[in-house]
């Protein structure tokens, strides 16, 4: 062994030879790394702000190509729009929903169906039209009542479907956090559809 790989080996190890020791300047310095590197990461994928950080422009191509997910890839949106599916049944509209995931009815998320359900709305309101959707600025059963027709006829392609017969789709908006002690409601309904879906 040359003499400058001994002295690595001796900075490194004490004399047993079993154990690294490592300077807290050295692992000062690694944090000092990992820190920036999250701070550009986290910079580039916030949206715009009063912060700018030292060649940040240029250090967005390289960024982007080291975490290009974004935190999206994580988690969903809480202010996206919601379809909700409603049935129905002796002539009074019911939820069709089988969220939430984490409930005692879906073994606390082990029974898969409740996610399978949102592709099988996915597949029906692909095969509905833009101008099936009408705006609802009332309430859930009145805006399900008054356009209560089917306006179309849409076989479900599921190998197992929850969504039979006449179903109503409605979109609601989560209320904003700002608003929740002024109105009662979590979700605010913006468009009804009604199909009649095969099975």
């Amino acid at each position: 062994m040359n003499n400058s790989l001994r002295k690595v080996r001796d900075s490194f190890t004490r004399s047993s030879g079993r154990t690294v020791t490592v300077s807290r300047r050295a692992i000062a310095a690694v944090c000092v790394v990992w820190a920036v590197a999250i701070l550009y990461v986290a910079q580039e994928q916030l949206p715009k702000n009063a912060i700018t950080l030292p060649a940040q422009k240029e250090a967005r191509h390289t960024v982007v190509n080291v975490a290009p997910q974004g935190w999206a890839f994580f988690t969903k949106s809480p202010r996206d729009v919601e379809v909700v599916p409603y049935g129905k049944r002796s002539g009074h509209w019911q939820p069709l929903s089988m969220t939430p995931h984490s409930s005692p009815k879906n073994v606390f998320g082990f029974d898969r169906a409740s996610r399978a359900q949102g592709v099988e709305i996915a597949m029906v309101l692909s095969a509905a039209k833009k101008g099936d959707w009408h705006p609802c600025k009332r309430d859930r059963e009145s805006c399900l009542t008054e356009f209560g027709a089917p306006v179309r006829t849409i076989k479900s392609t599921s190998p197992e479907p929850s969504l039979c017969g006449t179903v109503g789709f409605l979109q609601e908006r989560p209320t904003p956090w700002a608003w929740r002690d002024l109105v009662d409601e979590t979700h605010t309904p913006e468009r009804v559809m009604v199909l009649r879906v095969t099975c």
